[in-house]
């Protein structure tokens, strides 16, 4: 009877904790059946494919690197480290210091998306790299996809290194380490808003640099993208850490939920997604190319019927039925979640 009891009000939750998870999940549902399916609608029927192609891969960048950090969580703490935790944090500082190198250095160049204008390699279907047209790869996204999975790599890895020395697998709470990263971003995030209200950056270029401003843009411009994505680390960090804490003591229970939500979720959204961005331009050319009933006309739209798929698009029709399974998979998937609440809470918030 005790230990019911005991299992009873070891499931209740604070006000405080309810309403913070009500607040989450009302802004995954936004996303992930407002603004997602919104935007993929808007990159399909824009004049260009340039943009579905940019967020597509930039979409399949952020589920596959979410997808190996879960790897490095489960290689490390399940139940103990496969892999020595000093080889990871040797690896993350390689991808960190790479992933800074080119963010920076594209940006910075002007190179930042490839192919571009005088790039040629196998053209095929008027393209200039294989199919693909210019701007096809954001390079920048590229290289902070990788930075991500470095800091991760390292944070995880040095947390990691701490619990081999240490045997205490309690949940700490929000420690003076969260706290601190949260206060950081949040002084980060308003001493930028005053910066950027009381500073034009156009105007501070030139008055740095009015022989040659432009340089001097992309140098400010550099220096406000690190202040901002130190922000962002930082409360990535303190979320990172706060849910470390809080799967130590159950982490037997929440391990095998992590990686089925690494594996079947984030890597299969992710090699879908890179595989709408590879084959997007061939799969517009063959769709064009279809007669029944006028499907081709139906679902594709083209500006030159000589020059395809280069200036085609898709029709508002092919646009809703594509926004219509999408919000439909991600309501059935959060309904689930609903359900699911009671009896596999673990799964829904690692999956959220």
């Amino acid at each position: 009877m005790q230990q019911a009891q005991q299992r009873e009000i070891s499931e209740r939750m604070s006000w405080a904790r309810a309403m913070i998870f009500a607040v989450g999940y009302f802004f995954i549902a936004a996303l992930l059946i407002g603004q997602i399916p919104g935007y993929i609608y808007n990159q399909m029927t824009s004049a260009s494919l340039q943009g579905l192609e940019l967020g597509m891969i930039a979409l399949a960048a952020t589920c596959l690197a979410g997808f190996v950090v879960i790897q490095v969580i489960v290689l490390l703490f399940d139940p103990k480290p496969v892999i020595p935790p000093v080889v990871f944090s040797a690896l993350g500082t390689v991808l960190t210091l790479g992933g800074l190198v080119i963010a920076l250095a594209t940006g910075m160049t002007g190179n930042q998306y490839f192919p571009n204008a005088n790039s040629s390699w196998f053209p095929l279907l008027g393209g200039k790299v294989l199919w693909f047209e210019p701007g096809a790869i954001d390079l920048v996204m590229v290289g902070l996809a990788v930075l991500f999975v470095g800091v991760a790599m390292v944070f995880y890895s040095v947390l990691a290194t701490r619990e081999r020395n240490s045997p205490d697998r309690r949940d700490l709470g929000t420690t003076p380490a969260i706290r601190g990263m949260i206060i950081a971003a949040i002084m980060i995030l308003i001493l930028f808003m005053v910066g950027f209200t009381l500073f034009n950056d156009n105007g501070l270029a030139y008055a740095i640099s009015p022989g040659n401003p432009v340089q001097a843009q992309l140098i400010i411009d550099a220096i406000l993208y690190i202040w901002l994505g130190a922000a962002i680390f930082l409360t990535l960090g303190a979320f990172a850490l706060r849910l470390h804490y809080l799967m130590r003591p159950v982490r037997k229970r929440t391990m095998s939920p992590l990686y089925a939500f690494g594996a079947l979720g984030l890597a299969q959204t992710g090699a879908i997604l890179l595989l709408v961005w590879l084959l997007l331009y061939p799969l517009v050319t063959w769709m064009h190319s279809w007669t029944f009933i006028g499907l081709g006309d139906y679902l594709t739209l083209c500006a030159k019927k000589s020059a395809v798929p280069q200036s085609c698009a898709f029709t508002p029709q092919a646009g809703y039925i594509i926004d219509a399974l999408i919000t439909t998979n991600f309501f059935i998937l959060l309904m689930a979640a609903v359900w699911a609440w009671k009896s596999h809470r673990n799964l829904v918030v690692i999956s959220s």
